[in-house]
């Protein structure tokens, strides 16, 4: 039998949003006992473990996982405000569990991509703008909008995930670790934002996985954000649209290129086809009408599905067991059938 892995430990007391304090206490041990543990000073004796797995509500087995988890410094995020220390714990947790039980389920369903993501060197090809271009010429799409971006990713290989993220104002996280070659990147969009904005904010990531893999003295946001302009608005085709853009024209334009005015103002004072004094108009119009908060003309979000299709997978082709395949993914059944169980008549199988 694998040993207890120290990580997973800290893994399931983080994705409850627990202290070592916190998780000492609710198991009747002192919080240097659970230092050690999660340190892997010492090994944990099985009756530990066994209080330890019924408290956070997961299987003994998730407790011996081999995998590792990874920190900010592989992970990118776009917020709307600044994070505390105990918000992004919780999210990097959440991401770090995704990751891993991505990684088992593909290693038993093999899933093959047209199309694949690579990672590009900014400095050689010379602007974020470059990258966004050279993507979309890989992943060969048509010229106008992006049609789904959900579906160019999972197109290739990527997975995306919806996630409640409460009231972090997180829009998005991604993760594509460098020592994980067959991983592919994944992508964590909030569940609860709109359309325009859950496009935006999955450009925004791929540009992060593809672009930051090297140290650069960039601001790394700023250039994740040129991408996903570019990426959705490409500048040869709409800089001419952005003339003399107002509100009315603002929206219609949404409509086609779905993204948000405000993207699209931005965009358009980037590309010049506004002036300083005609961009802060605009804004000042977006504020008096409401529309900073909500848009009018919204535009439906693009749902996931690889994810849906590789448990479905397991459960319908491979005829894994519902607490089987639970205990694989180290969730409790009852949880399991929470996140997963409820809708698989209306999952797409994968072949």
């Amino acid at each position: 039998m694998n040993k207890i892995n120290p990580e997973m430990i800290v893994l399931g007391r983080e994705l409850c949003g627990l202290t070592q304090a916190e998780l000492a206490t609710g198991v009747s041990l002192n919080q240097a006992t659970i230092s050690r543990y999660e340190s892997g000073a010492v090994e944990v004796p099985d009756e530990h473990i066994r209080t330890i797995a019924e408290f956070l509500g997961r299987p003994e087995s998730f407790f011996r996982w081999p995998d590792q988890l990874y920190g900010a410094s592989c992970m990118y995020h776009r917020k709307n405000r600044r994070l505390s220390v105990a918000e992004l714990t919780v999210i990097h947790a959440k991401v770090n569990l995704l990751r891993i039980q991505a990684s088992r389920l593909l290693k038993q369903a093999k899933v093959t991509s047209k199309y694949s993501f690579y990672r590009m060197d900014q400095a050689k090809l010379g602007s974020p703008e470059e990258c966004a271009r050279r993507q979309r010429q890989l992943w060969q799409m048509p010229s106008g909008p992006a049609r789904n971006v959900v579906s160019s990713i999972e197109r290739a290989g990527g997975m995306v995930f919806r996630c409640p993220f409460g009231e972090t104002r997180v829009d998005g996280v991604s993760q594509w670790p460098l020592d994980a070659p067959n991983m592919p990147p994944i992508f964590f969009v909030h569940e609860d934002i709109p359309g325009d904005r859950e496009r935006l904010t999955l450009s925004h990531e791929v540009g992060h996985v593809v672009m930051h893999h090297l140290p650069t003295e960039g601001d790394l946001e700023d250039e994740a954000n040129r991408f996903a302009a570019e990426f959705l608005m490409p500048a040869d085709e709409i800089k001419d649209e952005l003339r003399n853009l107002t509100l009315p024209k603002a929206a219609a334009l949404k409509s086609y290129w779905k993204v948000s005015m405000q993207a699209l103002i931005v965009h358009a004072h980037r590309l010049g086809s506004i002036t300083d004094n005609q961009y802060q108009y605009l804004f000042r119009q977006l504020s008096t009408r409401g529309y900073r908060t909500c848009e009018p003309c919204p535009i439906p979000p693009e749902e996931p599905e690889m994810f849906k299709d590789v448990v479905e997978f397991h459960q319908k082709k491979l005829r894994w067991a519902m607490s089987d395949l639970s205990e694989f993914l180290g969730e409790s059944e009852e949880n399991f059938r929470d996140k997963y169980g409820q809708n698989f008549s209306n999952f797409r199988l994968v072949g």
